[in-house]
């Protein structure tokens, strides 16, 4: 984390775009990026998102029912009693600015919104790794403020990440998570009915974790104390719609006071993973967190 001092498209006529385009068999929108099997979308156009997160010929972030403006990673400012609902439009699904743009990696800048305004810097680092920057600018000044990162993914597999118990908390509806010697697991089944519900917790290690279709999906970040998470939220949060089949996954940084013209800066690194056959996908599996927690040892070694 570093402080630094510095210097609405139409939801439903992009949807409508998109979904024609889809079906007309058509090249996606946005700013392709790649390296070997790791690929992604990112559409300057809406919100500067990530619309797709391919691995071959799988994405991750495809859903069997999109929901409104529900798709995709998005970027909000933390906590969310900066500015109630609906999101910033600015920060969340209005244009983007493209700063530079490369194969592998492309910048680019919001429209100042509610005070800030949001850079995104993405960069496939390597046939498995995504770094994902992010830079609040504050143009007015902040007694609080973090960095969020949303990622709306199927409602199937299994989300986990070890956590600090005391700090666990269902804050809407309800969540069928296990709390198994200080990790969550949320087991997801795209067949079970739609119950909306949050959980919100303080990682202990710095990482939420995603299995699906055998493969890992690794948000890795720097670890937040509980101390300093932002007022009434958690660095990680897991949220089910009650509307349609979707999980968001959701982690966010420490809060830090900003004032004008002070600039707070955070990166998350995906990791995407082939999951071997033979290692056990469950809720309470040794194997799997020893599985995973390799990979962030072998990403924090290099």
């Amino acid at each position: 984390m570093l402080q630094e001092r510095i210097g609405n498209l139409p939801f439903i006529v992009g949807l409508a775009a998109a979904l024609t385009a889809a079906s007309a068999g058509a090249e996606p929108s946005g700013i392709q990026l790649s390296k070997d099997k790791l690929s992604l979308v990112l559409d300057p156009a809406y919100g500067g998102r990530i619309t797709e997160l391919r691995y071959g010929e799988k994405d991750l972030l495809s859903l069997a029912r999109p929901s409104g403006n529900n798709f995709g990673s998005t970027f909000w400012l933390s906590p969310q009693s900066l500015w109630q609902w609906p999101p910033v439009p600015e920060h969340d699904h209005q244009p983007y600015s493209v700063i530079t743009q490369g194969d592998d990696s492309a910048s680019l800048a919001s429209a100042p919104g509610a005070g800030a305004k949001v850079y995104k810097t993405v960069s496939v680092e390597s046939d498995q790794r995504i770094a994902v920057h992010y830079r609040i600018d504050a143009e007015q000044d902040f007694p609080e403020v973090a960095a969020w990162e949303i990622t709306r993914v199927p409602k199937r597999g299994l989300a986990f990440a070890p956590v600090n118990a005391d700090t666990v908390k269902t804050v809407r509806g309800e969540v069928a998570y296990t709390l198994d010697k200080d990790t969550l697991w949320l087991p997801l089944n795209e067949d079970a009915p739609l119950v909306e519900g949050k959980v919100i917790a303080n990682g202990s290690e710095g990482w939420l974790a995603y299995v699906v279709d055998q493969l890992l999906y690794l948000k890795v970040y720097p670890p937040v104390a509980a101390a300093d998470m932002a007022t009434g939220e958690g660095d990680i949060e897991l949220y089910l719609s009650g509307e349609s089949p979707y999980l968001e996954l959701e982690v966010q940084s420490a809060a830090h006071q900003l004032r004008q013209e002070e600039a707070l800066s955070w990166t998350v690194n995906w990791l995407v993973v082939p999951v071997p056959e033979a290692l056990a996908v469950h809720t309470g599996s040794p194997a799997l967190l020893d599985f995973v927690r390799n990979q962030v040892r072998a990403f924090s070694h290099n």
